[in-house]
């Protein structure tokens, strides 16, 4: 989300609270007034840093990538990272059933709290054949996985036929080229690698409903911890080694 918003989303005037998309460790950013989004009333900054624009990816995926159904499973890979915890959220908010995997028991209380209606841990057991278990047999009708390489193969044979394997991310690699026959073989399953730039047109009518969301106790932002922005080093630490569950902020 660093390209122009367009003046429905970014219609921002001098004083106002304001948010940007892009990679920038500093006290202070100079950026074109069309990449800023403003921070709706009753939004804090440390809501919008953390789940604002993180919030509209989930809502992208679980409404358009594929818009999950009242009743339908899905399966969420790192359900306890910051967007894994809204990704469970946004599906709930549309009636879903939600797996969560994560590694630890820890992390997966979490994961619970946010309204997952079952719990894989990793380490412990083997997520396809626990997703099959959960869902009676027949596997679940969406996978939202942004870790990639390691998880791809369980994310397959995780499916129902004609699931939605809906990738948005690679933490542990991309995934390497594969036969698409594999797809027919698995249940003629379809496969997409996505991100939230094809609906930026709804972020206008996504941040009424996150306001709204919020309010109404519907999504909740878990920030895990914060840091002054001079341990930026210590943040990445914490991140890389999986000690997170939720979002890390730096505060200037």
């Amino acid at each position: 989300m660093v390209e122009a918003l367009g003046p429905e989303v970014s219609n921002v005037r001098a004083g106002d609270r304001v948010s940007f998309a892009g990679e920038s460790y500093a006290s202070h950013a100079v950026v074109p007034a069309a990449r800023l989004i403003r921070i709706p009333a009753g939004i804090s900054f440390e809501q919008a840093a953390a789940g604002m624009n993180q919030g509209f990816l989930a809502y992208a995926f679980t409404h358009f990538a594929y818009p999950i159904k009242a009743g339908e499973w899905c399966l969420i890979q790192a359900a306890a990272g910051g967007l894994g915890l809204l990704l469970c959220q946004m599906a709930k908010v549309r009636g879903g059933l939600v797996i969560g995997v994560t590694s630890t028991a820890e992390k997966a209380e979490f994961v619970k709290a946010a309204g997952a209606d079952a719990v894989i841990i990793s380490t412990r057991s083997d997520v396809a054949k626990e997703a099959r278990r959960i869902t009676e047999g027949r596997g679940v009708s969406v996978v939202y996985d942004g870790v990639g390489k390691d998880t791809f193969a369980a994310n397959l044979d995780s499916l129902a036929p004609g699931g939605y394997l809906v990738i948005y991310g690679q933490s542990s690699g991309y995934v390497p080229p594969f036969d698409l026959m594999t797809l027919q073989e698995k249940g003629s399953l379809f496969l997409t690698r996505t991100n939230g730039l094809p609906y930026l047109k709804e972020y206008p009518h996504y941040l009424e409903l996150f306001v709204e969301w919020i309010r109404q106790g519907m999504l909740s932002i878990r920030i895990d911890r914060t840091y002054p922005l001079a341990e930026a080093a210590r943040a990445h630490a914490a991140f890389e080694q999986r000690q997170v569950s939720g979002r890390i902020l730096l505060l200037p």
